[in-house]
């Protein structure tokens, strides 16, 4: 049974030859009654205040829930434009290395062309010297020749 302020002031008592002065009792009932009234209220103001407080833990564990989220969501984030920066750094390498081989085979024919003609340059000088050569013995047997003719007559 739940026992109020009003029952405790309302409370009687019967009375015995040689009992307890009413008047005390009364008064004593009275000042029960009061602090049993303001336990109450204190139990409704702290119940209400627990009501509250539960409010705000729902809101922040969501919060925590959410900031958590949030976290784990940045971090799959960051690791995602690693990977991809990465990935685009090898990419980026491979094409370099497929351009400079490139090059390197483009200036190896080059090379080779130039070093064809040089070869082909330096036959036909050869073959013009011998020309010349030729011509030169050529002119100077007959210079000889015209040279002996003339000291002879």
């Amino acid at each position: 049974m739940r026992l109020t302020p009003i029952e405790i002031r309302k409370a009687t008592f019967k009375t015995r030859f040689k009992g307890y002065d009413p008047e005390e009792v009364l008064t004593y009932l009275e000042m029960v009654s009061n602090e049993f009234e303001k336990l109450l209220q204190e139990n409704e103001r702290l119940k209400e205040k627990l009501v509250v407080m539960e409010k705000k833990l729902a809101e922040y564990e969501s919060l925590e829930e959410s900031l958590r989220k949030a976290l784990l969501l940045a971090q799959q984030t960051n690791d995602q434009i690693i990977a991809n920066a990465q990935e685009k750094a090898q990419n980026i390498i491979k094409e370099a290395q497929v351009k400079s081989e490139k090059m390197i085979a483009e200036i190896a024919l080059k090379r080779s062309k130039l070093e064809d003609e040089i070869n082909k340059l330096e036959k036909r000088k050869y073959e013009i010297f011998q020309k010349l050569r030729g011509e030169l013995e050529y002119y100077l047997r007959l210079l000889s020749r015209e040279v002996k003719e003339f000291e002879g007559s």
